[in-house]
């Protein structure tokens, strides 16, 4: 199967070689002329604030071989796999120009992802009980769903179901499935090898040089960044919000609010509060992602609200290579949801009274709040005056 346009979904955190290569393979298996990204944009999906920003990552994209980004709502990626793959193939379900996802898996076997996101759309019976029969004995939601995709699907490399590519793959293949999407569905192989994005930014936060970890122009843009965001740059905003913000505080799951309330006055910092907060049923991925909810003002109703009304609202370009513009154009006057490409759509769009408008507006808020830790200068709402990015 040939494609036009190839859609792949990532953070870029930073980009670094491996995603060179996954985007160079996306090519040659889809033989596709076009790569689109969706990207997470100031906050990733472990829960943790981007090293860099959404336009420094995205020019560092547009330089090594993707022609569009286009950022995935904060509150799709803050949330759990299911509700971050929801958000980034319904991005690409939605542009109507993609005829493609390819995503990278450890296991490389297309066939058993693909089996299991049907588990996982259709939740025949066995699935729910094994999942209820785990969840009861205090296991994890991640081995309850690992333990009950296994008694589905029979003989699986047990890797298909504990590695952390793998699964979100299952849940893209999912999200295709309920959305009865026309796209064709491709995986890279992800070979071990070579330091992680986790690896890469944790050498950054010390100073360390990163060596050939990453293309020369990324490492270019990484040089002039003077400050790494962390999630512990907003440990002071976070013990003030448990007091403050109840209705949000409140929210989290049987209990975990009143637990950060109640040891927050021994710990400085959220990763200290968060060593003693995790639990077994609850990882620390998990843990950061509801601190970040909590910072950034987003509750569960909203985002009950949002799929109950289609998912994401709108699709927001935040940057293309030039002669890739003619598949912006394309994608403005194809795709089901309101494209933004300037600041005049994204004012005609706050204008509204609609769920877009308040999507964006938090995503403004989020990329201010970003700001003032990361030290980048910009007053209120501040995005809706920056230029997207054109190589």
């Amino acid at each position: 199967m040939s494609t036009t346009t190839a859609g792949i979904i990532a953070e870029f955190n930073p980009f670094h070689n491996g995603h060179s290569t996954h985007i160079s393979e996306t090519r040659q298996i889809t033989g596709c002329k076009h790569v689109i990204a969706v990207m997470s944009g100031n906050f990733v999906q472990r829960g943790e604030p981007a090293i860099c920003n959404k336009w420094q990552r995205t020019r560092m994209a547009l330089l090594n071989g993707v022609d569009v980004v286009i950022e995935i709502p904060v509150q799709y990626v803050i949330s759990g796999a299911d509700y971050f793959a929801r958000g980034s193939v319904g991005l690409l379900n939605a542009a109507g120009v993609i005829d493609a996802l390819c995503f990278g898996s450890e296991s490389g076997s297309l066939q058993e992802i693909i089996a299991a996101g049907h588990v996982l759309a259709e939740e025949p019976a066995l699935y729910k009980q094994v999942l209820r029969d785990k969840l009861d004995k205090g296991a994890s939601f991640a081995a309850a769903k690992g333990a009950a995709l296994g008694a589905c699907l029979g003989e699986v490399d047990e890797g298909l179901l504990t590695r952390p590519n793998n699964g979100l793959a299952m849940e893209y293949c999912k999200t295709l499935r309920l959305l009865n999407s026309p796209m064709g569905v491709f995986t890279t192989h992800r070979q071990q090898g070579g330091p992680s994005a986790t690896k890469i930014r944790q050498s950054l936060l010390a100073g360390q040089d990163i060596g050939e970890c990453v293309p020369q122009n990324v490492k270019n843009i990484l040089q002039n960044i003077p400050k790494f965001a962390q999630l512990d740059d907003f440990s002071d905003i976070f013990r003030y919000l448990l007091y403050t913000k109840t209705d949000a505080v409140n929210s989290l799951a049987e209990g975990l609010g009143n637990r950060f309330r109640r040891l927050c006055s021994d710990f400085s910092t959220i990763s200290g509060l968060l060593g003693a907060v995790k639990t077994k049923r609850y990882t620390y991925t998990r843990l950061q992602r509801d601190v970040l909810k909590i910072i950034l003002d987003i509750l569960p109703q909203d985002m009950d609200t949002f799929d109950r009304h289609g998912g994401v609202q709108y699709i927001r370009v935040l940057g293309f290579r030039k002669e890739a513009a003619g598949i912006v154009g394309e994608m403005s006057r194809n795709a089901s949801l309101p494209v933004i490409t300037n600041g005049a759509a994204m004012d005609e769009l706050l204008q509204t009274d609609g769920l877009g408008a308040k999507m964006l507006s938090q995503e403004l808020m989020a990329g201010d709040i970003y700001r003032l830790i990361s030290g980048e200068s910009g007053g209120y709402c501040s995005e809706r005056g920056a230029g997207i990015i054109i190589v």
